[in-house]
């Protein structure tokens, strides 16, 4: 659903004219996210287009190590949509420092997802929904304002 969700977010986007920075995470070799692997690459059907920048980042933040921030600035926008994954880590993370440097974010929540995790304290775990949604209030109560899907722009 999120997938389908960033399409439909990805090609709104490309319809407007609105630039578009493609982000992707490349850990260590033999990680979860080993740039040789299938969870490092973009997804089939959201990736870059002709005149569409990419970041390749090695930490949750996407402005950490990266250009992201000189990208956004060559844009001269100061207003962010923010889609991806996962919603608890990378997206968290980006967010929040996008606020640090200087941009409003909307986080459209059907646009991304995240997995189950388990309690540390050793409870049940976490479900990837309850997740989700608890990490999206965190980040309005601040960081983003989060719509609920893409049709705010139709």
């Amino acid at each position: 659903e999120a997938v389908a969700s960033c399409a439909e977010l990805l090609a709104l986007a490309r319809r407007h004219g609105s630039p578009v920075i493609h982000v992707m995470h490349h850990g260590k070799a033999g990680g979860a996210f080993d740039p040789a692997g299938p969870h490092a690459a973009i997804i089939e059907g959201l990736t870059p287009v002709d005149g569409e920048q990419s970041v390749v980042k090695h930490l949750p933040n996407s402005f950490a190590g990266t250009d992201l921030a000189d990208l956004l600035a060559a844009t001269g926008r100061k207003e962010l949509i923010v889609a991806g994954f996962q919603t608890h880590m990378c997206i968290s993370a980006t967010v929040r420092s996008a606020l640090d440097h200087g941009y409003r974010v909307t986080l459209v929540a059907a646009a991304c997802a995240t997995r189950d995790l388990p309690d540390p304290l050793g409870g049940a775990p976490l479900s990837a929904a309850e997740l989700h949604r608890v990490t999206l209030a965190a980040l309005n109560d601040r960081f983003a304002t989060v719509v609920a899907d893409a049709s705010v722009w139709h």
